[in-house]
């Protein structure tokens, strides 16, 4: 059985390109929310994981002086919420890995055309208003 490119599968099913309909198909399939399993899984973690960027930024290195980067930044947020959290950790993660974020964690402006994200297996997209200075965009 062979498998029909992705423009021939995305015609065929339009829903693909939405995520609540992904969603649903999901949780019709595996009867698990899974938005929800997502996040409850990342903010369970959340804690652990910040002390150990924490404690990895406090080093000299690449690497910690990364982490010490979006960690300023996320020390700078006014308002501490989950979302300012969720975002810390998922960019510091890869970080933190020794992952090359640049096709992990992508940024465009919401003024433009929809991204190139063919060549990517997995992207956390962020989508802005403006250039950020800061190396984390916080706009949940």
């Amino acid at each position: 059985m062979s498998c029909p490119p992705v423009k021939e599968l995305m015609d065929l099913w339009p829903a693909l390109h939405m995520p609540a309909e992904v969603y649903a198909e999901f949780q019709r399939i595996t009867n698990q929310n899974r938005p929800n399993t997502f996040y409850a899984q990342l903010d369970r973690h959340t804690p652990h994981l910040m002390a150990l960027f924490i404690q990895k930024a406090s080093k000299t290195g690449k690497t910690a002086n990364a982490l010490a980067d979006i960690v300023k930044a996320h020390d700078a947020q006014e308002l501490h919420d989950v979302h300012t959290r969720r975002t810390t950790v998922l960019h510091a993660l890869p970080v933190y890995l020794r992952e090359e974020t640049s096709g992990f964690l992508r940024t465009c402006v919401d003024d433009t055309n929809e991204p190139d994200l063919r060549d990517a297996a997995v992207v956390l997209l962020t989508t802005i208003t403006d250039d950020a200075e800061s190396p984390v965009t916080y706009d949940p």
